[in-house]
């Protein structure tokens, strides 16, 4: 009898316990990407040139992109105002990447103490950093970081020479009477054609114009700067930019020589960085190629009379307002500022009466809100007295707390809803995912789309975890311990104590430090207080504690728990 050899198989192999674990590792790898100019924004040209490198390599290398960072038409002088940038380094902090590629070194900045700063972070956070059309730098080791550094000084120094260009140039345009842009009421900017480049020249605008002329004539015919604003608010006239009018903005107008034909230029000398120290007492004035709409004896009337205005007197108030900032106007949601009024009673003496007023009325008048004034000492004693009545009164404090913690206990439920939907997100997620490894295997899908798939589930399933860990964290303090009333009495004790035996900026100072909000509806009756003890808070009062008694119960608290938060509505 004839055998035939019987045909080997191979076992069947099952292709989706085997990729459990993807074989095909996505590397966090970022791109970051920044162009400076608002031209190159709207075209796309640079960023598109800049991203189709940096995609090539990667290819290249076979790696898959985490994120691609993109600050577009933004300088980078700022790290701080370079909202992609800020993205990226809060995902270095979460460990959601490996390497950070850019084109170029100068288009992670220009200035040597950013490069400084970002390096060292990538380093911490056991970051690679590559750009890909430079000399790569190992930051490990002494020869990288001293190539780095010396890459990073040239880049800030190609960043001075441009910057000095440009001043060089604005400067020479209004040495010409040339106007170096922004808005000014009054005039419109118009293009104009200049060779092969086109110019912005200001031409009157005739209905700003004559708004301009009312205020230079008001202010001298004697009117104050907040009475023109109210004013000018009130015959429904606004800025340049479509806002109220302030005392701020019609001292900017009687103060600007491009109303009498002039240019000025320097005022401000790097103010990003030196804010009012760059204020500039000798800014250039030239004589400009724009029509005046102000005559020079009206100019010279209101230079004289505002110059005479400005001489401050000494002060012979010295109030606070240990609340301002703290309420709120029930109007228009600014805050309340500070405001006194000087009363002369029937016996010649002058009295002195604070107010807290609403700070938009204060600065534009009643065509933007109501005064909505609340007397300080009505306030301030009202703030006294619930203090006062809480420490006082226990019970008080007992009704609040366990309140608060009950809201806290119904809060479980929900939460509780919301971490099972996510977990069921999560598995849905993981199930796709094991889908697309199966048809990988069996169908041949395309390795590309396989990438592209697991990119986006890897995105949603780290969005997921996000909102979990945010979920989970919520629920643990729902159902950790109770609040502790007496800590909390401890607390307020402590507080209105302190209140009584400092001195007045003392008292400022702790109201700020304590209470969050005031809350206060119209007709100017308060409905609560808010207050917050943050763990420094809790600790500073711990350690000023007035009384050995008083000392030792905070203390007994304190070692019982770790310091933590707490919110209360009195």
């Amino acid at each position: 009898m004839t055998l035939t050899p019987r045909k080997r198989t191979r076992a069947p192999v099952n292709v989706l316990n085997q990729l459990e674990f993807p074989p095909i590792i996505i590397e966090g790898i970022a791109f970051y990407i920044r162009v400076s100019t608002s031209e190159q924004a709207e075209l796309g040209f640079s960023i598109e040139a800049q991203l189709e490198e940096l995609r090539r390599r990667a290819r290249a290398e076979h790696k898959v992109v985490f994120k691609e960072y993109v600050d577009a038409g933004i300088s980078g002088k700022s790290m701080s105002k370079r909202p992609a940038l800020q993205d990226m380094l809060q995902d270095i902090e979460s460990g959601k990447i490996r390497e950070v590629w850019v084109w170029r070194l100068d288009r992670l900045s220009r200035k040597l103490a950013d490069i400084t700063f970002l390096t060292e972070t990538f380093n911490r956070h056991d970051v690679i950093f590559r750009s890909v059309t430079e000399k790569e730098f190992d930051m490990s080791t002494a020869s990288g970081r001293m190539t780095m550094h010396m890459m990073g000084s040239i880049a800030e120094y190609q960043r001075s020479i441009i910057v000095e260009n440009v001043k060089m140039g604005m400067k020479q345009r209004a040495r010409e009477g040339k106007w170096n842009g922004g808005q000014v009421l009054g005039y419109d900017g118009v293009e104009i054609a200049s060779g092969k480049q086109t110019e912005i020249v200001l031409k009157p605008n005739s209905m700003e114009a004559e708004v301009v002329r009312k205020i230079f004539h008001l202010y001298a015919e004697g009117q104050g700067l907040r009475s023109i604003a109210n004013q000018m608010n009130r015959e429904g006239h606004r800025t340049k930019p479509g806002n109220f009018f302030s005392s701020v903005a019609i001292k900017t107008i009687i103060n600007n020589p491009v109303y009498i034909g002039k240019i000025r230029y320097n005022v401000r000398e790097d103010w990003s960085e030196k804010r009012r120290k760059g204020i500039n007492p000798n800014p250039m004035i030239e004589e400009g190629i724009h029509e005046p709409i102000i005559t020079m004896e009206l100019w010279d009337v209101v230079q004289a009379l505002f110059q005479k205005k400005s001489f401050s007197p000494p002060r012979t108030f010295d109030g606070t307002y240990p609340l301002v900032g703290l309420m709120r106007c029930p109007q228009c949601g600014a805050t309340l500022g500070a405001h006194r009024v000087c009363d002369t009673l029937k016996d010649g003496r002058k009295v002195v009466r604070r107010y807290y007023v609403c700070t938009a009325f204060r600065n534009g008048g009643r065509r933007v809100c109501s005064s909505n004034s609340v007397k300080a000492d009505d306030v301030e004693q009202y703030v006294f007295n619930r203090l006062a009545e809480v420490v006082q009164k226990p019970k008080i404090v007992e009704d609040v707390v366990r309140k608060l913690n009950k809201d806290r206990t119904v809060n479980v439920f929900p939460l509780q809803k919301e971490q099972e939907a996510i977990d069921k997100e999560i598995a849905a997620i993981d199930t796709q995912r094991k889908k697309y490894f199966k048809l990988y295997e069996r169908d041949g899908v395309d390795e590309g789309l396989l990438i592209e798939r697991l990119s986006e589930f890897k995105e949603q399933n780290e969005r997921l975890l996000e909102r979990k860990t945010d979920v989970e964290q919520r629920l643990m303090e729902c159902t950790s311990d109770p609040i502790p009333v007496k800590l909390v009495q401890q607390l307020l004790g402590q507080f209105h104590s302190l209140l009584h035996s400092s001195p007045p900026e003392t008292q400022k100072t702790l109201f700020q430090s304590v209470i969050r909000q005031i809350h206060f509806e119209v007709p100017k009756d308060i409905q609560s207080i808010e207050l917050e003890f943050n763990p420094q808070v809790q600790q500073h009062f711990f350690e000023l504690a007035p009384s050995a008694e008083m000392a030792e119960g905070a203390f007994a608290v304190h070692r019982q728990k770790s310091l933590s938060k707490y919110s209360i509505i009195i």
